[in-house]
């Protein structure tokens, strides 16, 4: 029997379902308030790039390390995987319209002539660092994925290291450029810890076929799941604190916006579930333990997740993004799950990763 044939047999209802979302957003683009669904395109593009993104990390990792977890999450992490070249058409709603959405994009002077992001924001470097990005990580995925041969462990290492430096620089141009008086140099690294949590808790929600079969392989899950949770809360705080202490009011202005009360309902949903059901569930032996109590946690993470990256784009546009978000999750999740966990993906979620 193949891994997860509901989501193979639903790949059809899942395009539709993308397929109508992306249309209601294209019309009311089409109405003139255009920078709301071009948030929502960006949130979808970001919640859904993230899991692929995370997956491919683990399966980095796993190339140099080993361990019979791989093998165990391969069906689910490998499509996700592979699935990363579907992300070159879908990006291309965000690139045609980044004189809607960035400010700087339309008005340079925005910038202060003096700053140095106005030689880094620019629309052909917005472009090509968007295109070379995602072309690099699906040729590691390739390198990870290909039939037959166990992924090398240079292959994992030269991708890591790629993608360290990839999703800092997409993660600024995507999401803090949209208010680019603020800057982090952490914020980077804490998106590549969140998509490590977004694919544990993809691949937890999936229940990949085999992974109940031996004694602690959803326990690895678990501690994986644990480990990344409490890194991610780490680095987000952290931010927080150099930012808040610093007492720099570029960057003490960006928190605060998101501290009114329209938004920081947003982040205590982020925190509680993301964050605080995982640490606290995992604590406990019979959630580590299960299969099913990790495929119940497993969505309620991802929605934590969903909501922190809505906090950090909707607020720099309005209250408008915010239906506009649900639109973009659809619309981009229903076509890459299609393309992903369809017939294209039904070959990689039947091979299994050599594992030492």
């Amino acid at each position: 029997m193949s891994p997860l044939p509901w989501l193979q047999d639903r790949s059809g209802t899942a395009a539709l379902l993308g397929g109508g979302a992306a249309a209601v957003l294209l019309a009311w683009g089409c109405l003139g308030a255009a920078r709301a669904p071009l948030a929502g395109w960006l949130v979808g593009l970001v919640f859904w790039l993230g899991i692929a993104l995370g997956a491919l990390s683990l399966l980095a990792v796993q190339a140099m390390t080993g361990g019979r977890w791989g093998a165990t999450l391969n069906p689910a992490l490998g499509p996700a995987a592979a699935g990363l070249p579907l992300f070159l058409p879908l990006v291309l709603p965000l690139l045609a319209g980044l004189a809607v959405l960035y400010p700087w994009a339309s008005d340079p002077a925005v910038l202060p002539a003096a700053d140095v992001a106005r030689f880094y924001l620019n629309v052909p470097g917005f472009v090509a660092r968007t295109l070379l990005a995602i072309l690099g990580w699906s040729v590691f995925a390739w390198l990870l994925l290909r039939p037959g041969e166990r992924p090398r462990p240079l292959a994992g290492a030269l991708g890591l290291a790629f993608h360290l430096v990839a999703v800092t620089l997409i993660s600024v141009d995507w999401m803090l450029s949209l208010e680019p008086s603020f800057s982090s140099t952490a914020f980077g690294v804490a998106t590549l810890l969140m998509q490590f949590v977004a694919a544990l808790a993809w691949a937890a929600t999936l229940r990949p076929e085999g992974q109940g079969e031996a004694p602690g392989r959803a326990g690895d899950l678990a501690t994986l799941l644990y480990a990344a949770a409490l890194g991610s809360l780490y680095l987000g705080f952290a931010q927080f604190l150099v930012s808040w202490y610093g007492n720099l009011p570029d960057k003490a202005a960006w928190f605060l916006k998101r501290e009114a009360p329209e938004w920081i309902w947003l982040q205590a949903i982020a925190l509680g579930l993301a964050a605080a059901l995982p640490l606290g569930a995992l604590l406990l032996a019979r959630v580590r333990r299960s299969p099913a109590a990790l495929a119940r946690l497993g969505p309620w993470i991802l929605l934590g997740i969903l909501a922190h990256q809505a906090w950090i784009v909707a607020p720099a546009v309005g209250l408008a993004a915010l239906p506009a978000a649900l639109l973009g999750v659809l619309a981009v999740g229903g076509l890459w799950v299609a393309g992903a966990y369809g017939p294209i993906g039904a070959r990689l979620m039947r091979r299994e990763v050599p594992h030492g």
